[in-house]
């Protein structure tokens, strides 16, 4: 009997935390990534069981709203579950929870089978549905919208991708991405700022060597809106991030 839902417990490391003493969203989108990893392996519907057809899993789109996040030393559980799923893509959602079991946040992502030959999305028709069981488990946030892009008064940042951007599949990391956003802003902006809401959309690959654009702006009050153009002039990633003001106590040496 496959598990419908998958929980690993963690322990915020001083080296995972950002600056502010908390974990970053660049951390925390690796830890989904880790999870959703684990628990597919379980479904036998992970990296070993698809890289024999020649698939294998891409994220397109993430969603995540954080009301807190978990501080240095602190013990914190994420749960992940399939919402849905058909023949091209599955709906993965998480629950980020402290160890007291408060929630923290929740998390929606959209990952698409690709073929790793045609670079295209590919048929999972041939795996048993029991593989993709279905957990009635609710997630309150929305899912990610369609987002717009920055206007001509957009902030652009450029940046070449190096190895260390790049993963197995041998194009750039999607907590490479966040992190490439994430550094548009000074630190005095984060010892102010939260990040409650992020979603990003994944539209086209970026390889080694890739000099791409991140352009910035405003959007409704609260929020940035934000995409990374390829060389070709091709979107490869939209962004929206939303804020809010807090006090924290960081700890200056």
């Amino acid at each position: 009997m496959f598990q419908s839902k998958y929980t690993h417990h963690y322990t915020l490391t001083a080296g995972e935390c950002d600056p502010e003493g908390c974990m970053s969203l660049a951390e925390l989108a690796e830890r989904l990534i880790e999870v959703a990893t684990e628990h597919a392996n379980s479904l036998g519907i992970g990296y070993d069981a698809l890289i024999t057809k020649n698939i294998g899993w891409v994220l397109s789109r993430l969603a995540i709203e954080m009301k807190r996040y978990p501080g240095i030393n602190v013990e914190y559980t994420i749960t992940s579950w399939i919402e849905g799923y058909n023949r091209f893509f599955s709906e993965r959602n998480f629950a980020v929870s402290d160890a007291a079991g408060n929630t923290l946040g929740y998390a929606r992502t959209v990952w698409v089978a690709m073929d790793y030959k045609s670079r295209t999305m590919a048929d999972l028709s041939s795996f048993e549905t029991s593989r993709f069981p279905i957990a009635d488990l609710p997630c309150p946030i929305a899912k990610t919208p369609r987002l717009a892009s920055p206007g001509n008064d957009a902030q652009t940042d450029e940046y070449t991708f190096r190895y260390r951007d790049l993963d197995v599949n041998r194009h750039v990391n999607t907590v490479r991405y966040i992190d490439l956003i994430l550094n548009h802003w000074p630190l005095e902006f984060f010892d102010r700022m939260m990040p409650v809401r992020l979603d990003v959309l994944f539209h086209n690959e970026c390889h080694f060597g890739e000099r791409v654009a991140l352009r910035v702006a405003e959007g409704s009050p609260g929020e940035n809106i934000c995409e990374i153009i390829r060389p070709d002039g091709k979107k490869a990633v939209a962004c929206r991030i939303c804020w809010k003001k807090t006090q924290k106590n960081v700890n200056l040496h």
